[in-house]
């Protein structure tokens, strides 16, 4: 089992990440009102590679079959994961998107439990129950304008896959590999299966300095997820990770001048609680 000064600073690191990931949430979907959506996601790819990509000449690389097979099981969970939010930006409000992040806990948890029993205590799962029904609660209205069997399955997607890339993650880290590795291996292969599925024809030169700004603030989730992800319990992280809706929900209110609903304060309560849940083990 994961020891407690471990385990927090991976909560700790997993709540910088839901920061990063409500900031960037924000981001794209102004770009989804300027430029194709699909055809975003190879590009942003290769600028979120390029950026740790300098320091690979610096760092220690394994190889095995194991750690080869489990950065192809990676990159297949980030194109689920992709296609789905890229999808549902494109379709409705940064919130609501980022509402199939309050799912992840569930398969995190799941696969945490399955993959890496250390790591697994039964007040996760309680954490992580929790937390999902307060986001759920606090988005019920973010759901109603998508309502099409099509949209829950890209919540479905968005959700299995952002939880499980989490416990693949955990795993790679167990087998040594480190985060450069980790990041720039699967970011690069994602990026050239995104380029071929969708080649960016109608993203223009002009737009790049707008996407490597977003690719920094990308990294800076993906960067703290990993490490959260290596030091500490998929489904702690993931759980703190399940945040990230209601800061995006905060964003939102206060750029639009309204008090959130009571039924969201009410939700961040419990959220507070059930990350407080994952920590003391």
């Amino acid at each position: 089992m994961l020891e407690g000064p471990n385990l927090s600073l991976a909560a700790l690191l997993a709540v910088l990440a839901a920061l990063a990931n409500a900031a960037q949430a924000v981001i794209s979907k102004g770009l989804t009102a300027r430029l194709p959506a699909r055809q975003l996601i190879g590009v942003l790819y290769v600028c979120n590679a390029l950026i740790l990509l300098p320091a690979a000449p610096f760092t220690v690389w394994r190889w095995s079959p194991t750690i080869i097979g489990l950065h192809l099981v990676s990159v297949g969970l980030m194109a689920i994961t992709a296609i789905a939010v890229w999808d549902m930006l494109d379709a409705g409000a940064a919130s609501a998107t980022t509402t199939a992040t309050a799912l992840s806990p569930i398969p995190a948890t799941i696969g945490t439990a399955l993959f890496i029993p250390g790591a697994f205590h039964p007040v996760q799962a309680a954490a992580a129950v929790l937390v999902t029904i307060a986001v759920l609660a606090a988005l019920t209205d973010a759901f109603a304008p998508l309502g099409r069997r099509g949209t829950w399955l890209r919540v479905l997607g968005a959700a299995c896959g952002s939880g499980l890339l989490t416990v693949v993650t955990h795993l790679i880290g167990d087998q040594g590999v480190g985060l450069v590795e980790t990041y720039v291996v699967r970011t690069s292969l994602a990026a050239v299966v995104f380029l071929i599925l969708f080649p960016p024809r109608d993203i223009p030169w002009r737009a790049a300095p707008r996407l490597f700004g977003r690719g920094l603030v990308v990294t800076s989730y993906f960067v703290l997820l990993i490490l959260a992800a290596q030091r500490g319990s998929p489904a702690v992280v993931q759980t703190c990770l399940a945040a990230t809706p209601l800061l995006v929900l905060a964003w939102e209110s206060w750029r639009a001048r309204r008090r959130p609903p009571a039924r969201i304060l009410a939700a961040t309560i419990l959220v507070v609680i059930g990350v407080t849940l994952s920590l003391v083990l």
